[in-house]
């Protein structure tokens, strides 16, 4: 279908500064070990213009015998997305270069003061269980939880914004069907921002279950698609990018200060119930300057966060060894601690439930 905005639909900057390696005699084999529906839209297709891909999905039980398809499939280059998961002994029986990609929120340096909630200290609290899993390099999505993790004695490699796969996701004409749409799991910190609205709009809101161009299809016939964080957290959710990668007009709570989207510009960005209330009534009454703000997010992703240029680049860094490897300390004591003490009321509770 044709673009909204009449823009071609797959572009390709010119920001790659390096070729990839080239593997002579063959295409390039990549792995990638995820869950399609939280993480396929960074690479869907993308990667396949310049290597062999191999998908692995994710469940939270596999064990290592699961893995053997993975380990025989011998990938020049594995990327594991929530590579903490992976069961041990995995990573040893893997020759080619192994990258695990993080994508959780997590305690993060704003405005020189740490934020945080309960759930951002839960999730790093099992990421940090990596340590002791030999990945080659590590990266997180949101550079400000990098201090954090230095703190703890985690050395990454670096930051990798997530991008988008630009060839499935890109603007479709559809009819606007509703006045708003939001995906992602349900939250009081959530509802208590949708209450009103759901009341007063046609809003349309699907939890989880849906990727891919269905999904596209549901952004593109909201008049406005909504990011709203599931706590009261400062926080910057990949999906933000991946909805104004659709053309979508995007209100967001803030998000992570960073030097890729800006807001204003590609987004509207609100910082109460009672912003928002008040953006989704202006912008609803307002087509031009919602269409124009949509137009400049979606021309920014395809500016600086498309998958095909920026996984190339990822490759092509990797190669010309521009990252350090993955190397960690001792850790912090008190995280030391409190992660003991976490995995022992695991074992109270799993031994309570056997007696009962």
């Amino acid at each position: 279908m044709p673009s909204p905005f009449n823009l071609p639909l797959i572009s390709e900057p010119n920001t790659l500064n390096a070729p990839a390696k080239v593997i002579v005699g063959r295409r390039l084999k990549i792995a990638v070990f995820s869950q399609p529906e939280y993480f396929r839209f960074m690479y869907e297709h993308e990667l396949e213009s310049f290597a062999e891909i191999f998908e692995f999905k994710l469940q939270m039980d596999l064990s290592a015998c699961d893995l053997k398809p993975l380990i025989e499939y011998q990938a020049d280059y594995n990327f594991f997305f929530r590579g903490e998961c992976l069961p041990d002994g995995v990573l040893e029986q893997i020759n080619g270069v192994r990258v695990a990609l993080s994508s959780e929120s997590f305690p993060k340096l704003v405005k020189g003061r740490y934020a945080y909630t309960i759930g951002s200290i839960r999730r790093y609290f099992s990421f940090r269980s990596i340590r002791w899993k030999p990945f080659d390099y590590v990266f997180h999505y949101d550079e400000a939880s990098l201090p954090f993790m230095r703190r703890d004695q985690l050395f990454v490699s670096g930051q990798f914004v997530f991008p988008v796969a630009t060839s499935v996701y890109y603007p479709r004409e559809q009819p606007k069907t509703w006045d708003l749409f939001f995906i992602g799991r349900s939250s009081p910190h959530r509802e208590a921002h949708f209450g009103y609205l759901k009341h007063h709009y046609n809003f349309f809101h699907i939890c989880h279950g849906i990727w891919g161009e269905p999904l596209v299809d549901y952004l593109c016939a909201a008049k406005i698609c909504l990011n709203v964080h599931a706590e009261n957290e400062v926080s910057w959710e990949p999906r933000l990018q991946m909805m104004l990668a659709c053309g979508a007009f995007v209100i967001s709570e803030k998000i992570t200060p960073n030097s890729y989207l800006r807001p204003g510009i590609d987004y509207v960005e609100i910082s109460s119930q009672h912003e928002l209330r008040q953006a989704v009534n202006y912008y609803l009454q307002h087509d031009t300057e919602r269409l124009q703000i949509a137009r400049n997010g979606y021309e920014r992703v395809r500016e600086v966060l498309d998958s095909k240029i920026s996984f190339q680049q990822l490759i092509a860094d990797l190669d010309g060894k521009k990252y350090s490897k993955f190397t960690v300390g001792p850790g912090s004591s008190l995280l030391n601690f409190l992660t003991k003490l976490r995995d022992l009321l695991i074992q109270i509770k799993i031994i309570l439930r056997r007696l009962m």
